[in-house]
């Protein structure tokens, strides 16, 4: 720990992912996203022991889904992109999103949520918009937040990069996160260094073990 103008700065990942002030953050590991990850047996062999020693060690497991507005409620804004991504010429030609209560919308069977988790239906891929996490984090004292989840290159990134200009310590592991490819996940793991640290599940596990 570092000392400097009256504060504490933590220098060693023990002290940034103490258990009294740390979170972690399970990202959109749904059935059609989690279950279309490159790494998706990975995802299944390295995510749950590293939820269940969160558990034992008191840390606080919030799980988000991905929950989108129909088309026809979205801002213009995002239609337009979509319509470019899509190649359309005309909003009722888009593909339906995910709908609530749907397979792709549920949380894959390996990362069920426990009784006392909490769980969050947001419309972003950024945490830091139209929830109530930030209440959360303050209730609980919260200053790191732990990430894992999918997809990489979309809502975990989107959310270190937020989460860090708002000032909290962000914690990716590196090996509980994925997205659809390769190439996309490790170039957003390297983007992400410069917000946050991207560590190995076992690190942490080890960290929060009695």
């Amino acid at each position: 720990m570092i000392e400097f103008e009256g504060r504490k700065i933590p220098s060693e990942l023990s002290e940034i992912v103490d258990s009294n002030h740390t979170v972690l953050l399970v990202w959109d590991m749904q059935n059609d996203q989690a279950g279309g990850s490159f790494n998706k047996e990975s995802l299944i062999r390295n995510a749950p022991p590293l939820i269940a020693t969160a558990a034992a060690a008191g840390i606080k497991t919030i799980y988000t889904r991905q929950t989108p507005f129909l088309w026809k409620d979205e801002s213009p804004a995002w239609m337009r992109r979509q319509m470019k991504n899509e190649k359309v010429d005309h909003p009722s030609k888009l593909k339906p999103r995910r709908l609530h209560g749907s397979f792709g919308w549920q949380i894959m069977e390996p990362f069920r949520p426990a009784e006392n988790d909490i769980i969050i239906d947001k419309r972003r891929s950024s945490m830091f918009i139209g929830n109530e996490f930030e209440t959360i984090l303050s209730n609980r004292g919260a200053t790191t937040i732990v990430m894992i989840g999918c997809t990489t290159d979309g809502g975990v990134e989107s959310t270190v990069r937020d989460g860090f200009l708002r000032g909290y310590f962000m914690i990716v592991a590196r090996d509980c996160v994925g997205t659809y490819t390769e190439e996309g996940h490790n170039a957003a793991l390297k983007r992400m260094e410069r917000f946050g640290d991207i560590v190995d599940s076992k690190e942490l596990i080890q960290i929060w073990q009695p």
